[in-house]
């Protein structure tokens, strides 16, 4: 009597690949969640108390980069002003904002001015107060980095997983 034992080894998975793949899903998934902490006024310092106001440019230049899967390394990142401020706040006691971004602001926010006052001085007292009082941040950004980044390593874990189990 004569046994046969044969055994087959299946090719490992594509380990660079795979980190890289789970790496972008992990990148996509914080800026999903940059653009709704900003949506919903939430941050990892306390909430705005209210969406964040003329959030729609902060909002649209939310990004990763590169923005497709295959490199080791994903920025997320806000490019404007509106998230520099939202993160980090502005401190009191400095020059008056510029009345461009307040203007804007305030059109899309639909603010009138009081009874007697124009739009000009409804900007400049708003500017007056922001440069007085600075705006306190809450670090939207932050809070999104902190919710995704602990799921990162699980991911990776379940995606090798699958991909043994698949050969």
């Amino acid at each position: 009597m004569s046994y046969n034992v044969e055994i087959v080894l299946a090719p490992a998975p594509d380990v660079e690949r795979i980190v890289s793949e789970e790496l972008w899903k992990a990148a996509e998934r914080t800026r999903q969640q940059y653009q709704e902490n900003l949506e919903k006024g939430l941050g990892a310092d306390g909430s705005h108390g209210r969406p964040y106001v003329g959030t729609g440019e902060a909002i649209a230049r939310t990004t990763v980069s590169p923005e497709l899967p295959g490199a080791d390394e994903y920025l997320v990142k806000g490019e404007t002003m509106q998230h520099i401020i939202a993160e980090y706040g502005r401190e009191p006691g400095k020059r008056m904002p510029p009345p461009e971004p307040i203007e804007r602001w305030a059109r899309e926010a639909g603010l009138v001015p009081r009874e007697g006052e124009t739009f000009d001085d409804m900007i400049l007292n708003i500017r007056r107060h922001i440069g007085a009082h600075g705006l306190r941040g809450f670090a939207p950004g932050l809070l999104a980095m902190q919710t995704v980044a602990p799921t990162v390593e699980e991911s990776i874990k379940a995606r090798f997983k699958r991909e043994l189990e698949e050969h």
